[in-house]
């Protein structure tokens, strides 16, 4: 069998209409928001492609952290400077805001990545224990 690439488009990375009234909060992380990587990082995870990658990582594995699923589409778009410690920090922090605006709830951090990534640990959501989250039509 052949391996498919997955190609992104533009409309993927156009911004999530859900994330419209996004308003984030960087906190302690404003100097890494201000930055190019950062605001790639930004970009990427607030996009279509992006909150649907959060989502779907949420509803199927509630276990593990959902920024993994990102990182593929990071490393591609945004590159190593997307992994070092400040970046992955502030990703996770953006994958926050995002789980919590879409109504998810935070549950723990340091959960263990068990899979091959250059993150080590990270945090697990939940939309509030129901199979899935509402969804509108």
């Amino acid at each position: 069998m052949s391996k498919k690439t997955y190609t992104i488009d533009a409309v993927s990375l156009q911004s999530d209409p859900d994330m419209s009234d996004l308003f984030f909060h960087p906190g302690s992380h404003t100097a890494a928001h201000e930055s190019e990587t950062g605001q790639a990082i930004h970009n990427f995870l607030t996009s279509r492609l992006g909150v649907a990658v959060l989502l779907g990582s949420v509803v199927a594995a509630p276990s593990r952290p959902p920024v993994i699923a990102t990182e593929p589409f990071v490393a591609k778009l945004v590159g190593d400077a997307a992994f070092t410690d400040e970046m992955k920090k502030y990703a996770g922090r953006v994958v926050r805001q995002i789980i919590e605006h879409l109504g998810g709830q935070w549950v723990r951090r340091g959960v263990k990545v068990t899979v091959p990534s250059r993150y080590g640990s990270g945090s697990i959501y939940t939309f509030g224990g129901k199979l899935a989250l509402e969804v509108a039509t």
